[in-house]
């Protein structure tokens, strides 16, 4: 049975479900419940803007979904979305879930649907984990069990993309091929790198929404977030944010902002031990002891693509992490097809740990 999330009991009942669908897997990390069911009750019970739906057995939750409408640059129209994706290994819950939200899209003219995709974010948690199930996942990355995959293909949904994830050691060695990458560039180009500065977020946040729109060195699922959405996102990141290890390309020259890296230390090692639960000062303690960073965003403006900026951008930011006491690093998710960064990555020590995979279904008519 399905019923779609119109209440708050029902909406903790969609949010609390990973609980006990997850209880004894050592990797799985719990998200802080109190966020998401915030961020949630606006989307689905006061927006109206996404569907949340729960499949139903013997009066227990076995399966979730939620999904929304919207317009795919890479489709060239609207679209169906979906994410938040769990449930049991059982092929009847996978029919069910999808099955009523084909007949939604039909009610609705949509014909294509794709995911799994953040509603808050479309470049943290893109796709469904089919490598790398045997380590800790970080902050904004998705994690799920290994048949996920299985299921949804034989339902018929196929791989639309893939986005990988690489990673490196913080030490002598990786500083050494960063140091050479910053060199090379340096003498041919005058450019500098500059730490976000809190004092003066409002220019520095309108100097990466200039290189968020002006860089497409990566397939673009949606337009660039406007000034609003960053300056949101700004906030809601403020307490997880270094801001050593937010970095901004600058021209001394001209001062035009030209590249742009952001890099998170990774909360997942405190939230692991909190189960989801807000405990400041036990969250306090264990923030001192985060050892892994991971690379949420990375942009380069066209003019600086295959210049050596990157390399130069993470030599400097590879010497505060050593400094923050971070062995470990990890790139942001990025597309299979999007061969620059990844090489890039490559040529200081990463190497593709993860794999996750976009799935796409067309609507038979």
């Amino acid at each position: 049975m399905i019923i779609e999330v119109n209440t708050k009991k029902e909406l903790n009942r969609f949010i609390y479900f990973i609980k006990d669908l997850y209880k004894d897997d050592e990797y799985y990390v719990y998200p802080i419940f109190y966020a998401q069911k915030k961020e949630l009750k606006k989307i689905v019970l006061e927006d109206k803007t996404y569907k949340a739906i729960l499949c139903i057995r013997n009066g227990q939750a076995v399966g979730r979904l939620l999904f929304t409408y919207d317009y795919s640059k890479k489709q060239g129209k609207r679209i169906c979305y979906y994410s938040y994706f769990d449930s049991i290994n059982n092929y009847s819950v996978i029919e069910e879930l999808f099955s009523f939200m084909e007949e939604d899209m039909k009610l609705n003219g949509i014909d294509y649907s794709e995911g799994t995709f953040s509603p808050f974010d479309p470049d943290t948690r893109r796709g469904v984990m089919i490598k790398g199930f045997n380590e800790m996942p970080s902050i904004f990355t998705s994690y799920n069990y290994d048949y996920y995959g299985k299921l949804l293909e034989r339902y018929g949904f196929k791989k639309a993309i893939d986005t990988v994830l690489l990673n490196a050691d913080v030490n002598d060695n990786s500083r050494k091929r960063l140091n050479s990458l910053s060199k090379f560039f340096l003498r041919r180009n005058d450019v500098r790198v500059d730490s976000l500065d809190f004092k003066n977020l409002s220019n520095d946040l309108k100097d990466i929404e200039k290189i968020l729109r002006i860089a497409t060195n990566e397939i673009i699922y949606q337009d660039a977030p406007d000034m609003e959405l960053i300056e949101q996102t700004a906030r809601q990141m403020r307490p997880f944010i270094n801001p050593k290890f937010i970095k901004i390309a600058r021209e001394n020259g001209t001062d035009k902002p030209v590249g742009f890296c952001l890099v998170m230390p990774d909360f997942n090692q405190v939230f692991n031990r909190t189960k989801g639960k807000i405990r400041p000062f036990r969250m306090m303690y264990y923030k001192r002891k985060i050892t892994r960073a991971r690379g949420q965003m990375q942009y380069i403006v066209p003019k600086y693509q295959n210049s050596g900026l990157i390399g130069h951008m993470f030599k400097v930011i590879f010497d505060d992490l050593i400094e923050a006491g971070i062995t470990e690093f990890e790139a942001g998710t990025m597309m299979e097809d999007n061969p620059r960064p990844i090489n890039a990555f490559k040529k200081f020590g990463g190497e593709i740990t993860k794999i996750y995979r976009l799935y796409g279904k067309e609507l038979k008519g």
